[in-house]
């Protein structure tokens, strides 16, 4: 994707200059090998292609760490994968042409399209209460997650949950977006679920 990859090629050429482009080609390269070494790379289906896709995820953070440590490498991924992921969002959002909804029934269409033909169709969920003020469903097996557990980058999880802190705010601001008592109710942060509570402001 275009607005993809203008992210990465800002982030990289910033944290390590003009070798961004050697670099870029080398997690290429090495995102081939992440994928095979995975059970997804033995099937042909859409859940596979997306994997493919976070396995360049996974190889450009293990060539960071090797090269920049791990601190500095799980901060510059937060400056890749937060951005990359509220950006397919919105364009989402955006395709779906929700501006004459409102309150629930926005917030219900998207989800619905996400269960439909996004990360949602791969992935395991509770409902827990739903009415017109509040939303609350627990999401108990995440593709994400399983991922990056496999691939042996488990720690990515954790950026993907915070984009949502960041994108469902200014998304559907008629709603109040969190996860209960921490941000870190996540299977990202160790928990067995994720939780997402959509309360209606007053």
């Amino acid at each position: 994707m275009e607005g993809e990859d203008k992210i990465i090629e800002s982030v990289l050429s910033e944290e390590i200059g003009s070798s961004w482009t050697s670099f870029l080609d080398e997690c290429l390269i090495r995102s081939t090998v992440v994928f095979k070494d995975t059970h997804w790379a033995k099937e042909k289906r859409a859940e596979s292609e997306l994997a493919k896709r976070l396995s360049f995820g996974t190889a450009t953070y293990l060539n960071l760490v090797e090269k920049l440590g791990k601190e500095k490498a799980f901060e510059i991924m937060r400056k890749i994968l937060i951005p990359i992921s509220i950006s397919e969002q919105q364009q989402k959002l955006a395709t779906l042409n929700l501006s004459d909804r409102r309150g629930m029934d926005r917030l219900m269409a998207f989800r619905e399209s996400e269960r439909k033909d996004g990360v949602g169709r791969f992935n395991q969920e509770t409902s827990i209460k739903q009415n017109s003020d509040i939303l609350h469903y627990q999401v108990t097996d995440c593709l994400y997650a399983c991922f990056f557990q496999e691939a042996g980058t488990p720690e990515l999880t954790k950026l993907l949950c915070e984009s949502d802190r960041e994108f469902y705010p200014k998304a559907f601001p008629d709603f109040e977006f969190h996860r209960g008592s921490s941000w870190e109710n996540t299977i990202g942060c160790g928990k067995d679920h994720c939780e997402f509570i959509f309360e209606k402001k007053d």
